[in-house]
Parts: C-alpha cells; sequence; structure tokens
C-alpha cells in the first residue's frame, strides 16, 4: 500500500523514460537563474489577464443579466462557459506543448482569446455570446494557461513553490483591477465596446508568450536549446500519458479540484447577484469580487512561503479548502457590505493555496515531466465543476428563489474537497514501514543511472 500512494518521484514516470536524467538536471543552467524569474514575470501577467475575465464570471453574469433576456440558470451558464473551456480544453494544449513548446502555444492561444473577445463585442443574443465569449475565449485562454503554468516548473527546483506563488499571484491581481474597470468601461462605453477594449488587451498575451523559452541544457561543454518535449527517447514517449490515472492519489486529486471549483464557482458567478438582493448597491456588489481578487494575490504570494513547512502541502492545501467551504456557508447569515468583504477576504486568502501547492503536489504524485499531461487531465476535472455548479445553483435559485441553498451547496462541496485529500496522506503515514523506506532508497541508489518506467509499483 506504501508503494500504492508513494510520493517518491520517480527517475521516470509513465512513458516518458529520463535517460541521463542526472546528468541533465544538473546542467540546466537557467534552473533558479535570473531568466527563470523573467519567465516567472511573464507567467505572473499571463495570469493576471486570463484570470481578470475568468475569476470576473459573477461581473459578467450581472453585466448579461442586464443585457440579454434569460433564465438566472442560462445566464449563469454563459457566464461560466469561459472558465469550463478555460479549464476544459487544456489536455489538447498538453499535447500540443509536448510537441511544440510552451511559446507557440501560449501566442495561439492569446489570438484566439483576443479574437473570442472581439467577436463578443457583436453580440445580439444569449446564444451568440455564448459561442464567442464562452467557448472561443474559454479555447483560448485554456490554450494559454496550461503553458504559462508548466514554464514556471521547468525553469524552478529549488524555489519551486516561491515561483509558482509569485506567478499565479497575477490571478488575484488581475481579479481585483478587472471589475471596477469592466464596470467603469460599461458605465461610459456599454457592453460591445467594453468588450472590444478588453479584447486588446487580452492581446497582450502573445507579448507574455514570446518571452517563454526552455531552460538551456549545457551538454559537454556546449549549450544546446531545446524544449522539453524535444525528447530523443521517441520509443518511449506518449503524447497523451493516460497512464497517470492508474495514481490513486491523482485520481483523488482530480476529485478535490472538480468539487473545490463546482463550490468555488457558484460563489464567483452569484456573490454580486446576491450581494445586490440585500440592498448592496451593484458597484459596491462588484467591488466583492476586487477584494476576493487582492486577498487572493496576497494568498497565492503566501502560501508559496508556507508551503515549505514542515508539516507538507497536502495537509496546508487540505485545511485551507475545508476552511473555505465554511467561510462561505457564513456568508448567508451576514446582511451587510462590511461583512461580506471580511468574508470574501478570508474565501480569497484560503483558496489561493491551490495556484502555488497543485503543482508541487502533482510533482509529489507524477513528476516534473508529466506536468504539462498531468495539468491538462486535473483541468478538465475543474471544467466540469466549473460547468456543473452555478447552473446548478441558478437552477435551485429559479425553483426556490433564495439564496442560501445555493451558497449551502457550495460550501459543503468546498469542504468536502478539502476532506478527500486527506485520504491519501493518512493511507501513507500508516503503511510506509521503515522497511519500505529502505527498499525505496537501496532501488534509488541501484538505479540512478538506469531509466526507470512507471508501472504499478509507483502507481
Amino acid at each position: 500500500m506504501a508503494a500504492l500512494v508513494s510520493w517518491k518521484t520517480p527517475k521516470c514516470c509513465g512513458s516518458i523514460c529520463k535517460m541521463n536524467t542526472t546528468h541533465s538536471e544538473q546542467n540546466r543552467d537557467d534552473i533558479d537563474g535570473v531568466y527563470a524569474w523573467i519567465i516567472a514575470l511573464a507567467s505572473f501577467f499571463g495570469h493576471l489577464l486570463i484570470y481578470g475575465i475568468v475569476y470576473c464570471s459573477g461581473v459578467f453574469y450581472e453585466m448579461f443579466r442586464e443585457t440579454f433576456e434569460g433564465s438566472s440558470s442560462m445566464l449563469s451558464l454563459i457566464a461560466i462557459l469561459s472558465t469550463a473551456f478555460t479549464y476544459g480544453f487544456s489536455p489538447i494544449p498538453g499535447v500540443l506543448i509536448n510537441k511544440y513548446g510552451q511559446r507557440i502555444v501560449t501566442i495561439t492561444g492569446g489570438v484566439v482569446a483576443g479574437t473570442g473577445l472581439l467577436l463578443s463585442s457583436y453580440a445580439t443574443n444569449v446564444y451568440y455570446i455564448a459561442v464567442t465569449f464562452g467557448v472561443i475565449t474559454g479555447m483560448g485562454f485554456g490554450t494559454c494557461y496550461l503553458a504559462i503554468l508548466s514554464i514556471v516548473s521547468l525553469h524552478f527546483k529549488k524555489y519551486r513553490i516561491v515561483a509558482f506563488g509569485l506567478s499565479t499571484s497575477g490571478a488575484g491581481l488581475g481579479t481585483f483591477v478587472y471589475p471596477p474597470i469592466i464596470r467603469f468601461l460599461v458605465n461610459i462605453y456599454g457592453v460591445r465596446g467594453t468588450m472590444l477594449i478588453i479584447s486588446g488587451i487580452t492581446l497582450n498575451l502573445c507579448v507574455c508568450g514570446s518571452l517563454m523559452r526552455a531552460p538551456r541544457i549545457t551538454s559537454q561543454g556546449s549549450e544546446l536549446r531545446t524544449r522539453p518535449t524535444q525528447n530523443k527517447k521517441s520509443e518511449c514517449l506518449s503524447l497523451w500519458n493516460l497512464h497517470i490515472f492508474k495514481n490513486v492519489g491523482f485520481i483523488i486529486l482530480c476529485f478535490n479540484n472538480l468539487f473545490a471549483l463546482f463550490g468555488l464557482n457558484i460563489v464567483l458567478v452569484h456573490l454580486t447577484a446576491y450581494s445586490v438582493t440585500i440592498n448592496i448597491n451593484k458597484d459596491m456588489a462588484a467591488m466583492l469580487i476586487s477584494v476576493f481578487g487582492i486577498s487572493l494575490c496576497i494568498g497565492q504570494l503566501s502560501f508559496g512561503v508556507i508551503g515549505k513547512v514542515r508539516c507538507g502541502p497536502v495537509i496546508i492545501y487540505s485545511a485551507s479548502y475545508i476552511l473555505s467551504g465554511l467561510v462561505v456557508i457564513l456568508m448567508t447569515v451576514v446582511q451587510d457590505f462590511i461583512s461580506l468583504a471580511i468574508l470574501s477576504a478570508a474565501l480569497g486568502f484560503l483558496s489561493a493555496s491551490i495556484s502555488p501547492l497543485l503543482p508541487e503536489i502533482i510533482t509529489l504524485f507524477l513528476s516534473v515531466e508529466l506536468l504539462p499531461s498531468a495539468f491538462g487531465y486535473l483541468l478538465a476535472f475543474e471544467a466540469v465543476g466549473s460547468l456543473l455548479g452555478p447552473p446548478t445553483a441558478g437552477w435551485l435559485l429559479d425553483v426556490l428563489h433564495l439564496y442560501w441553498p445555493c451558497f449551502y451547496l457550495a460550501g459543503s462541496a468546498i469542504s468536502l474537497s478539502g476532506i478527500i485529500m486527506l485520504i491519501p496522506y493518512f493511507i501513507r503515514r500508516s503503511a510506509v514501514t521503515s522497511a519500505d523506506v529502505e527498499v525505496i532508497d537501496a532501488h534509488e541508489t541501484d538505479t540512478k543511472d538506469e531509466p526507470l518506467c512507471l508501472d504499478n509499483k509507483y502507481s
């Protein structure tokens, strides 16, 4: 059982065999270097541009309610479609990254996302905006997101969690600055003009992508520039890497993300509208998302540091989501802006753990080389949760005409996502023996110069 959920990172996982792993890692002179931090900064702005829209689905939901006719469940679905496609489209970019690298994939995604927002400026009905804003823009963001995230893991080793905290904090900053900007633009230029301006801003993803390149690898005194996916071990390479679903810890992580995004997106979509129902004006209601965003930014930077403490990233990650669910349930008790703002800040800070800690947890279950593929599949589960959550809450609202059941459902799902992550942690703690450790250590010593492919030992 210890081997079933082993957190030891194998020399090779799956069909990507790491030939000469030790040699290549020692000679990557970009790792934790100056250019690595430039990559982290480019990823920061990429997260800002993507999540400024993705996490502001509640603002767009309220904007669509003012502009188009439709039920709460229908408009909730449209508002969250871009988020769902951002996550759900990610397995395909995972394959593209393996083939073409992060730079080309990010630039392509930026063009697609900008085009979707441009076309949204011509929307005349809910079905048109669902395709342009939901599908096309979401596909563009999904193409970029996996690339700007996975590139950071390739450039960092010692400071990986800190770098992820820095780069993903752009999501929080974007969530902070976009709501007031969107409301300001809508008041002056209307929905069409706002979509057009945001389209131009989003094209800056292409600038972020142009800075992204794979680490330089020095071999026998010569410098080689290679993509991490230009793998000479073609006989061991599988672009899809479906074998990662043999890993029990990874499967649990997938359902953790499904439940977390199910609940979190209910809050992000419906918090603004809920605030209006308790007599908070629309501009102040939109500010609640900004409060969530700035707290998210602070939390992402903080978890990038505290994720290295002794208890480990999984316990911190699990506890943060259990507490996040309780915070969401408390939102149904308060009836004023200050209290909601405090709870929004608490939710933003606690839920921030997913960004800096999740890539590190994936590498604990699998390996750095499998991060693009693993994250792609993981984001597909996030897409399912994102797509199911807000429409379900919208349906409850249409039927019951009450918001508290929606927030109770959201909080319960988020807390459940944290609880299930304790399963692989405690199984490992109860099953690992000193004999197991000795066997693992001996195995690593004997095979340090040999490739090792994933089998059931690491699944």
